[in-house]
Formats: C-alpha cells, sequence, structure tokens
C-alpha cells in the first residue's frame, strides 16, 4: 500500500468519524414529530357567520393560534393565523361570497 493511499484512507476514516459525532451531539437522531390536522373555526369580522377549516401543522405547534384580519383587494378578508410556539403561520382568505381559501 502505497503512502499516499494509506494517507487517503485515514482521512477518510477521519471524516466519516468527526461527521457521526457531530450527528450525535447535534440531537439529529430524533425525527420531528409529523403534521397534524387542526380545524379552525375562521370567523371573519365584518361576517354573520362561520366556517370550519382543516389545516395541517408541524407537529409541534401545541398552543392554540393568534388570528389577526385585515381587508384585501375586491372585499376580501384575510386572517393570519399564527403559532407563536413554532413560527407556523396559515392565511385564510373569504372572498364577498364567503368562500375560503387556505395559503401556506
Amino acid at each position: 500500500m502505497s503512502r499516499y493511499s494509506w494517507f487517503a484512507a485515514v482521512l477518510v476514516a477521519m471524516l466519516f468519524w468527526t461527521a457521526s459525532t457531530d450527528a450525535v451531539q447535534a440531537g439529529d437522531c430524533c425525527c420531528p414529530p409529523p403534521p397534524v390536522s387542526t380545524v379552525l373555526c375562521v370567523n371573519p369580522p365584518c361576517s354573520c357567520c362561520s366556517q370550519n377549516v382543516t389545516v395541517c401543522v408541524p407537529g409541534c405547534c401545541a398552543e392554540a393560534p393568534t388570528v389577526c384580519w385585515r381587508q384585501g383587494i375586491l372585499g376580501r378578508q384575510i386572517g393570519t393565523y399564527t403559532w407563536a410556539c413554532c413560527g407556523h403561520s396559515v392565511k385564510v382568505v373569504v372572498n364577498r361570497r364567503g368562500n375560503v381559501k387556505v395559503r401556506g
């Protein structure tokens, strides 16, 4: 075995060893929880009716979301539901006819 081959084999072994110890130290051995379906009660401020909408959120979002409504173009109302605990947000758009679309 030549000196260069031996040096390359040692270098590759060292790289694999440091990569595996970094992964264990960083906690990469566990998978994040799977997404969870959540039902939101969409009740725009200028409407008398509410609708239930099902959205998928990360499994780490355990708290209730905060909602902030604003006016959009063409009479739309846009609600932003935010889960502060996990940094996830979903936009719900309600048009003039009451049709609901979920974004994000």
